[in-house]
């Protein structure tokens, strides 16, 4: 979910990167229509969070929510398939962010992308947990809340702030997998053969019991976030029948774990959701991806969703646990529908402080402290 520069570099000739195909159609300078996707994302899981899932929000709005929304749950209920629209975007966004770049370069930019909000979101957690607590859960100790500032609290099993965290450790292995083939250098080529193995590989380890290759190679997230990187090849050098055959397979690995996961849902879990309906969004989120990917969106050139999706990390970040706490407060006092509307404005409005007066100038002074390290050591090596 991180915020994402979705300016394109110049591409390469595509004759250079394989073979004799066309050249690269000439990318637009900056993709809004994925600013607007992922503003679309980022609203759905807010949304769900706060009148779509009853279990959680019964504790805060202290009724279920089908009672207070009773026509808005079953839409809302289904927006928790935004973090799946986040993750096509992330597979078609990181593979663009990291072409032409070192893996040195893609460490570092990835690192100050998603660490400075992560951290003050982590401080306003603990504030949150200590201060305003729901009275039913407990909170997390002083080590699980020092461990969330790693943001590999999966791995050091350490329980996450913000239930919101568990895709960051998604994201997480994603920038660790793709690493293996920037390593080299990316290329029309060596991109695509990544995608088929780990698309594979993602199939196969599910007959055997590895939880580590199971970690990095889950056939959901997997398919998602090749799914995206193919959409972006078609962006970058054209469709053709390999990247065709490439975004089908990864639907069809995706659908299948989907509906698979839906169904566990609805009859363990208790969550009424239809499956097929499930399937029916995500192929719309397939479909608005592979518009911009075929460039049908580059007439989109609202430069406020530059802004609006530059608070989307934030949003993500900030939204749960303090929303809830807001839900709890205000709802005794303003009602249902205000509360939920005071609550999401509110949200917006501390997400665009945060990104303008601690994500981006933590991040302007982070990169110039590594840029200064680095010329020192440079300047160290050279005497």
């Amino acid at each position: 979910m991180s915020q994402t520069d979705v300016k394109v570099p110049a591409p390469r000739d595509a004759a250079d990167a394989r073979g004799s195909v066309p050249p690269a159609k000439a990318p637009a300078p900056r993709l809004y229509a994925l600013d607007a996707l992922r503003v679309v994302a980022a609203l759905s899981v807010l949304i769900f969070h706060f009148t779509g899932v009853d279990a959680a929000t019964r504790a805060n709005w202290g009724v279920n929510p089908k009672e207070l929304f009773p026509w808005l749950f079953p839409v809302t209920s289904y927006g928790s398939y935004g973090v799946q629209l986040f993750f096509i975007i992330s597979g078609f966004v990181i593979c663009l962010s990291a072409w032409d770049r070192t893996p040195g370069q893609f460490v570092r930019a990835r690192f100050l992308r998603l660490f400075p909000a992560y951290w003050f979101s982590v401080v306003v957690a603990v504030l949150v947990w200590r201060g305003l607590p729901d009275g039913a859960r407990k909170a997390p100790s002083v080590s699980e809340s020092l461990t969330n500032l790693t943001m590999f609290q999966v791995p050091l099993s350490a329980r996450h702030l913000v239930g919101a965290y568990w895709t960051l450790w998604v994201e997480l292995t994603f920038y660790l997998i793709f690493l293996v083939v920037l390593w080299k250098g990316l290329d029309y080529i060596r991109v695509s053969v990544f995608c088929w193995l780990w698309l594979l590989s993602s199939v196969l380890v599910q007959q055997d019991d590895v939880p580590l290759l199971g970690i990095f190679a889950q056939p959901l997230n997997t398919a998602l976030f090749v799914s995206g990187i193919a959409m972006y090849l078609m962006y970058r050098f054209g469709p053709d029948l390999k990247l065709w055959g490439l975004l089908g397979a990864s639907w069809l690995v995706m659908q299948s774990d989907l509906v698979q996961h839906a169904d566990h849902l609805r009859h363990d879990e208790g969550m009424d959701r239809d499956p097929y309906v499930a399937l029916a969004l995500v192929t719309v989120f397939y479909l608005l991806v592979l518009a911009v990917a075929l460039h049908k969106l580059d007439r989109i050139g609202w430069k406020w969703l530059a802004t609006a999706g530059a608070l989307v990390y934030p949003l993500y970040l900030l939204h749960e646990e303090l929303g809830w706490a807001m839900i709890r407060t205000l709802y005794g006092h303003l009602g249902a529908w205000a509360t939920l509307g005071v609550t999401t404005a509110s949200l917006l409005v501390l997400s665009w402080l945060v990104h303008r007066f601690v994500e981006k100038p933590s991040q302007r002074w982070l990169r110039s402290a590594l840029e200064k390290e680095s010329r020192r050591r440079a300047a160290d090596a050279g005497s």
